[in-house]
């Protein structure tokens, strides 16, 4: 195994986990729609130096891909509406962990019931660890609207059940464009549905007096999550194989809660360890007999 994508794959799996609390940072500083339209557009700008190096084309070849394209940005929006909702009112660590463990289960098991594939024994039993990991985090025994809205779980469970629909749009441009040209057109189609919605805000041009700091955490979570961490993640999987690869996916939650509790100090909380590791053992049972298909990151 080439040690050099190793350890690149490794640090795009800690940046990816990093985001989390260093968005929950930023999260209450502008409105959700100003916020995400900046993220959207310095990530769509930092992909065109990638197109241009790696030669990619742009130009898209049916009109299956123009909608696929369209359907995915709108998507995309979404998310990460539910993305910084959930950070906005809740714990990034958790969230982290919640997210990232359940992206794989709840795809795996929407494209089960829309493909109406089999599925092995070890599979069913991968389901069940998901769904009992799953309610551990969230833990269900403290379950109630408002426990839900102000933990910002809901809005996490949310963003797992979008990102599975997300996944099976991107997954059908597979053969037809690349990864990264697909990433341009989503993140150019957010940023436009999301300065529909922003341009007449007052907090719009505001974002300019915030400072460095604020800068910097949007350069993070363009540049350094989206970006690269994107193209290492694809790249490594061509040199390594896609089933190794989508194995380093375990370092995510790991990294977003050890990070959060080192930047924002936030409380370890065992329910969220417990469920963690039995929903990674679960994406281990439903992966280990099928090759994971390639995502795009949170």
């Amino acid at each position: 195994m080439n040690v050099k994508f190793v350890l690149l794959l490794i640090l795009a799996m800690v940046s990816w986990g990093i985001s989390w609390p260093i968005g929950k940072l930023i999260a209450g500083m502008v409105p959700i729609s100003v916020l995400v339209f900046w993220r959207f557009l310095a990530t769509f700008l930092s992909v065109i130096p990638l197109l241009l190096v790696m030669r990619l084309p742009i130009r898209l070849k049916t009109g299956k891909d123009y909608w696929n394209v369209l359907v995915g940005g709108i998507i995309y929006t979404l998310y990460n509406q539910l993305f910084f909702l959930g950070l906005k009112n809740g714990l990034p660590g958790a969230g982290g962990v919640l997210v990232t463990t359940l992206n794989p289960i709840v795809t795996f098991f929407i494209v089960f019931l829309v493909q109406k594939k089999s599925i092995s024994k070890r599979q069913v039993i991968g389901l069940f660890f998901g769904f009992i990991g799953g309610l551990v985090i969230l833990q269900v025994w403290k379950i109630s609207v408002d426990y839900l809205l102000l933990s910002g779980n809901l809005f996490f469970l949310m963003c797992s059940f979008v990102w599975a629909i997300l996944s099976l749009n991107s997954q059908k441009t597979g053969k037809s464009m690349s990864p990264i040209t697909y990433s341009f057109y989503v993140y150019g189609i957010g940023s436009i549905l999301e300065l529909l919605f922003c341009w007449s805000d007052p907090s719009f041009w505001k974002v300019w007096e915030f400072g460095t700091f604020f800068w910097l955490s949007i350069f993070y979570l363009t540049v350094i999550s989206t970006t690269f961490g994107t193209t290492v993640y694809f790249y490594a999987a061509t040199r390594l194989g896609s089933d190794i690869a989508s194995s380093f996916i375990f370092i995510v939650p790991l990294s977003a809660y050890l990070s959060s509790f080192l930047i924002l100090e936030e409380v370890i909380q065992i329910p969220v360890i417990v469920g963690g590791c039995l929903a990674m053992l679960a994406v281990y049972l439903i992966n280990s007999k099928q090759k994971k298909k390639e995502q795009l990151p949170t």
